[in-house]
């Protein structure tokens, strides 16, 4: 099932480079979701801001009626915040003829290119996945979000008002089975 067929993207602000961006699998049903379980994926690497997100999140997400639960209860949703507080840089080895990584025999002399990427600083990714099924069912994107020079207070104030505003008309209208278009 793909994110991509429903997105909206928001700018804000004239002077910001805040760009952020929603989408949902159209044929999940949202109204089944009422509890959700925070999914820690190791990208804050500081506890209290991490706290200070999950927090965040939980007032917004209980905002649409989704209650946090904590294991070992099972929810209809976990959420997974992925977050660049700091500049990295990911190299990418590829060949055409073997793809990404060593290679199919484990050796590195089948590269013809590497690439080197940056990460954009303050990017943060919050991912609500459908928990019996494993599928993502609503992402939200926010580039610009997370200012390191920033104080904790600052950074929250900024967070709580990118989730207010990738929330805005959670949860999304799901498609029926008749609205559905056939795949050929």
């Amino acid at each position: 099932m793909g994110i991509a067929a429903c997105a909206t993207t928001l700018s804000v602000g004239c002077a910001s480079n805040l760009s952020l961006k929603v989408g949902w699998d159209e044929h999940a049903d949202f109204s089944k979701f009422h509890t959700w379980l925070w999914k820690p994926d190791g990208s804050i690497q500081d506890p209290i801001w991490a706290r200070r997100c999950q927090d965040v999140l939980s007032d917004e997400l209980a905002k649409h009626a989704l209650q946090q639960v904590s294991a070992p209860a099972q929810p209809d949703l976990w959420a997974v915040v992925h977050a660049r507080l700091s500049s990295q840089t990911q190299v990418v080895s590829f060949a055409p003829d073997w793809g990404y990584g060593w290679g199919a025999y484990g050796s590195a002399w089948a590269y013809d290119d590497t690439v080197e990427y940056e990460v954009p600083l303050g990017t943060m990714v919050i991912d609500l996945v459908d928990a019996r099924k494993k599928e993502i069912v609503w992402r939200g994107r926010a580039k610009d979000v997370i200012s390191p020079d920033k104080t904790n207070e600052q950074r929250e104030e900024k967070l709580i008002s990118v989730l207010q505003q990738l929330f805005t008309g959670f949860p999304p209208a799901t498609k029926t089975a008749s609205d559905a278009i056939p795949v050929r």
